[in-house]
């Protein structure tokens, strides 16, 4: 769905910038070094290379704990219609053996280190990671990447997770809030790689095999399509140490990450579906920059300005819809949107188109209350968890990359 009168991106991108540029909270911030002192947050975050797969490291020492992402960039530009859902079914059907902890003993070890094993899959990535403690991280880190480097991949295996990955896509069919996202996502990003769904459908895991999967791991697993991510209670030679004996040995590829092109543009289009359900679920999306455009700021604070103003008209003023909100898709190419379940879609779609119209005029609004959101979104984004941090190391860093300047976030390198 297109926003009306085009996209947030515009609205007034020198005053929201400028709101940015004055509010650098994290530089406030600290964490603890390994000798118990406390050092600038901004100063400790070191990028390097081992082998050629590329490192992020944060380390903080306050507590035990340690996460760690490994990203295989690329995403959906890395699938077909029948490859779409090929990379989670690898990554889970390798839990069940690889060649050094073979069949139960791989998820006996794992067991014993007590870490949590983390796939996910976005537009742009797929995410393999764990989360830790210092204490077991070698353990860890060990049956984390054989199960990466030399899966099983047993026929029955590829059943028990492919059964799994069906019953969750029939679950995602059978709600109506998982129903809606995936026809808006149909409608809105047809023509482009961000349609095809990393989860998989029904029709792709079907076909997929231990031979397919066993294909794709031979050219696909490879290190120029890797960027790892440390935060925690790890220094850096141990980190070193971890991907010089284990990742830095498989192949390089070549692969070559840059920013997927723009969605094309079309007008806008409605997709109806009939459910007998007790209220109407409404989603739509609108285009935004890539992530390495100059608006890319602008477009996420007009977004998050959007998102209040939808729920104070719809929600707190007017009780007309247990949640209203613009939700924002942050990736390679950003999308802003709109969300709202309500049994008056009529009124509550007026009152949407209202608050997009009115936020093309500014009066009213101080430098202020602009300064203050930015220092909002600054602290929630690197204060919080590990987990927060390293998506914020991690999407900067992409970003910065493709657009070859320098972040204000710095990452310094070694």
């Amino acid at each position: 769905m297109n926003a009306p009168g085009g996209t947030l991106v515009r609205l007034s991108a020198a005053l929201l910038l400028a709101g940015c540029a004055n509010a650098r909270p994290e530089q406030a911030m600290s964490v603890t070094a390994a000798d118990g002192r406390l050092i600038p947050l901004d100063s400790i975050t070191t990028a390097f290379t081992v082998g050629g797969l590329r490192v992020i490291l944060r380390p903080n020492f306050a507590t035990d704990v340690v996460a760690v992402n490994l990203y295989l960039l690329g995403g959906t530009r890395q699938l077909t219609t029948d490859t779409q859902g090929i990379e989670p079914l690898l990554l889970d059907v390798a839990a069940f053996g690889s060649a050094h902890y073979p069949a139960d003993s791989s998820r006996t070890a794992w067991g014993r280190t007590g870490s949590h094993l983390a796939v996910e899959t976005e537009a742009d990535w797929t995410l393999y990671g764990f989360r830790g403690i210092k204490q077991e991280f070698d353990s860890s880190w060990n049956i984390f990447t054989d199960r990466l480097m030399h899966p099983a991949l047993a026929s029955g295996d590829v059943g028990v997770v492919r059964k799994k990955m069906l019953a969750s896509i029939h679950r995602r069919h059978d709600n109506p809030d998982g129903f809606v996202s995936l026809l808006a996502d149909s409608a809105a990003f047809s023509g482009h790689p961000y349609a095809l769904d990393p989860d998989g459908t029904e029709s792709s895991l079907t076909t997929l095999d231990s031979a397919a999967l066993a294909r794709y791991a031979a050219t696909q697993i490879v290190t120029s399509r890797m960027l790892l991510v440390v935060v925690g209670s790890v220094s850096r030679m141990e980190v070193e140490a971890a991907v010089a004996r284990t990742l830095a040995k498989l192949p390089a590829g070549n692969y070559h990450w840059t920013l997927p092109a723009p969605a094309p543009r079309r007008s806008s289009s409605v997709v109806f579906a009939v459910r007998p359900v007790a209220t109407n679920y409404v989603r739509g999306w609108f285009q935004g920059p890539t992530a390495s455009d100059p608006d890319y700021p602008a477009f996420r604070m007009a977004t998050a300005w959007l998102s209040s103003r939808v729920s104070n008209a719809v929600r707190e003023q007017r009780g007309l819809s247990y949640v209203a909100r613009a939700p924002m898709i942050e990736r390679g190419v950003t999308a802003g949107g709109i969300y709202v379940t309500t049994t008056s879609p009529q009124i509550v779609m007026t009152l949407i188109k209202a608050q997009f119209d009115s936020m093309r005029v500014l009066y009213g609004y101080s430098m202020r209350y602009f300064s203050e959101q930015s220092s909002w979104t600054i602290t929630r984004r690197t204060a919080r968890t590990p987990l927060r941090r390293i998506s914020w190391l991690v999407r900067s860093s992409i970003a910065a990359t493709t657009a070859k300047r320098r972040r204000r976030w710095r990452i310094s390198a070694a």
